[in-house]
């Protein structure tokens, strides 16, 4: 086929250069890639039969799906456009760029930017009339070929299996020949008959799946030859386990595919009952189907209060992002291995729990009570606004001087832009007038001209952000009007919602749990600290940018309801002084008055003796490594136990 490429900035006889942009892509990791060379190499000579010019190539290869709107080369090649970094985009179809509707889409997207698009199969030429009939028939024949091929796949799959084919990765256990997809060429491994018969006996005596994984690697038990790691884990002995080939029944489509149509990514879902396929293969099972099916049964009643509970027959979190979490969710970090505090800690689905601790990689157990603690940091965060103090003449000045040194160095900058800008030009008129003096078109002149003019756009953009800047005096807002917009913003939100959790995500980007104990023993608990940038509330971004550090606060809240001894302490210790006689009050009639048992009013005053002996204000002590005399904090005993922090642990 015979395209006339054209250049939009000029033709090649005025020695300008031709920026294209080759997209080769191949889908999956079955294909050669040597069909991505051979992509290029079409693009390069249509490309050199229909211009004579010099040619500065962009050439983005992947390998993914099509359908896949989150490419990240999809990304790179919208903002090579959006930049106008080039001239011409060129591929072997439609589909190589994306599919669907965003194929059109990206059509207008080159239309928009003054970019030639030329898919060379589909015959779509944006620099030519009536492209868009064009455009839009390949983006339905694309997506037509793409469905009824998957359709055409199934088939053939289904029938395969029905005939005792399609038999893929076996699991441990069993020994598939070369060559071979058929169940009647499967083996059982004569050796994992007494591994799947302990395995099972442990499970009828009560182990966990983590038990039997800690068990096959002390065996040195091999996994399956579609493991992507050479140990056991609990979530791997629990997809075994389910594996109903271990009762001799072959299973298929339990399980189906499904397109997000916003991303273009697909997701597993469970397949309707008539999609699904089952064959009996009775020489390949290790476990009566009788015992499997009571030990499943079993699994599934013990193992049920650990799942999401429906309501009304419907899962509450079916079809919701992972990432939509309620406040703090996503935001807590430990502050001994810098993992995230993530839901459902010790078994509460309102608990959050270290997830380093979860994985045997951090010693610290101690779980969040996030009601409780939406709660308490919410407190702080109002106490912190109402402790602002009023802005006096001297902050606002202070301020104000700041903004006008920012203006300072801005206009410094404009300057600066605007000198490197006239000495550009003078290079670009003595290039114009060397060419046309001496009518040379070298390729270090065209080189030159274009480097000069990428100068030119780079400083020209840079003045343009720089003359935007408002120079304005900063009005810095009342502390009443900050209290106001904090309470608009949280006014109608309720504690458990999502909503919250994106607001807070603004004034409080990170938020650090460090362990404490009272320093006369006691149960580990946690205490959060966090930076609370009270600039986000104010809408003016110069403003907001000005006051960034004035009014940011580093705040430390606990996590925990204080106990008796903690929380009565200080009247406690203030009712024992003695009188104008030397008489002291006893304990019993402290606890009279303050409605505790006298037994609770002396360990009070104890801790607070414990306090003086060591010298403390604070009583809670920095809990650096796993007390001994702990029983809950017990992970680093285990054998899987292997602390490995991250290197931002403990920064705030």
């Amino acid at each position: 086929m015979h395209y006339t490429i054209i250049p939009v900035l000029g033709g090649s006889d005025d020695g300008r250069i031709l920026h294209v942009a080759a997209v080769c892509r191949i889908s999956t990791e079955n294909q050669d890639e040597r069909s991505l060379d051979d992509q290029e190499a079409l693009l390069r000579t249509v490309v050199e039969q229909n211009f004579d010019g010099k040619v500065e190539w962009t050439v983005l290869r992947s390998q993914g799906s099509g359908e896949s709107l989150e490419r990240q080369e999809l990304y790179e090649l919208e903002e090579l456009i959006e930049q106008r970094q080039v001239e011409l985009v060129i591929a072997e179809d439609l589909a190589r760029l994306c599919r669907r509707r965003r194929a059109y889409d990206f059509c207008e997207l080159c239309e928009d930017h003054n970019v030639r698009l030329i898919t060379i199969n589909d015959r779509i030429d944006t620099g030519r009339e009536g492209w868009q009939d064009s455009a839009f028939i390949s983006t339905w024949h694309h997506e037509r070929s793409n469905r009824d091929t998957s359709g055409r796949i199934v088939r053939s799959l289904r029938n395969r299996f029905q005939q005792g084919g399609v038999f893929q990765i076996p699991i441990y256990g069993y020994i598939k020949p070369p060559h071979s997809s058929r169940d009647a060429d499967i083996q059982k491994d004569p050796e994992a008959e007494v591994i799947y018969e302990q395995w099972f006996q442990k499970l009828e005596d009560g182990s966990s799946f983590s038990e039997i994984a800690d068990w096959l690697n002390g065996q040195q038990i091999p996994v399956g030859p579609g493991s992507k790691t050479d140990r056991w884990t609990c979530s791997m002995v629990g997809r075994v386990t389910r594996n109903p080939i271990l009762k001799g029944l072959r299973v298929r489509n339990a399980r189906m595919s499904k397109r997000i149509n916003k991303t273009g990514r697909r997701k597993a879902v469970k397949a309707p009952p008539e999609h699904r396929l089952e064959r009996q293969c009775p020489h390949l099972a290790f476990i009566e189907a009788e015992r499997y099916d009571r030990v499943i049964r079993m699994l599934a009643k013990r193992n049920a209060k650990y799942r999401r509970h429906d309501e009304n027959g419907n899962d509450k979190r079916r079809d919701v992002p992972r990432k939509r979490t309620r406040f703090p969710g996503q935001m807590i970090a430990c502050g001994i291995c810098g993992y995230q505090y993530v839901f459902g800690g010790h078994g509460q689905t309102d608990h959050l729990m270290c997830d380093g601790a979860r994985d045997y990689r951090c010693w610290n157990g101690v779980s969040v009570d996030g009601p409780l603690a939406t709660h308490k940091i919410l407190n702080a965060v109002f106490e912190a606004i109402d402790r602002l103090p009023d802005f006096d003449d001297v902050f606002c000045r202070t301020i104000n001087e700041e903004a006008v040194r920012i203006d300072e160095a801005t206009t410094r900058e404009k300057h600066d832009c605007e000198q490197n800008l006239k000495r550009i030009q003078r290079e670009l008129d003595r290039v114009i007038e060397f060419i046309r003096t001496t009518e040379s078109s070298s390729h270090r002149l065209c080189e030159e001209l274009s480097r000069l003019e990428s100068e030119s756009n780079r400083f020209r953009d840079e003045l343009s952000r720089l003359q935007s800047r408002p120079s304005s005096t900063i009005e810095v807002p009342p502390v009443d009007q900050l209290k106001v917009m904090m309470g608009a913003l949280v006014a109608d939100v309720a504690e458990n919602s999502y909503e919250l959790q994106k607001i807070m995500r603004r004034l409080i980007p990170r938020i650090v749990v460090f362990p404490y104990r009272l320093c006369d023993g006691g149960r580990v608990v946690l205490r959060a600290s966090f930076r609370l940038r009270l600039s986000q509330l104010i809408p003016d971004e110069r403003t907001r940018n000005t006051l960034d550090r004035p009014l940011e606060r580093l705040l430390t809240v606990d996590l925990f309801d204080l106990p008796q001894r903690e929380k009565y302490r200080p009247e406690v210790v203030q009712k024992r002084i003695p009188d104008r006689n030397g008489r002291r009050q006893l304990f019993r009639e402290i606890g009279l008055d303050l409605k505790i048992t006298g037994t609770a009013a002396q360990r009070a005053a104890e801790l607070q003796k414990k306090m003086d002996e060591l010298g403390l204000e604070d009583p809670y002590l920095p809990v650096c490594e796993p007390p001994a005399d702990c029983k809950k904090l017990c992970r680093h005993r285990h054998p899987r136990y292997s602390f490995a922090p991250l290197a931002t642990a403990g920064e705030i």
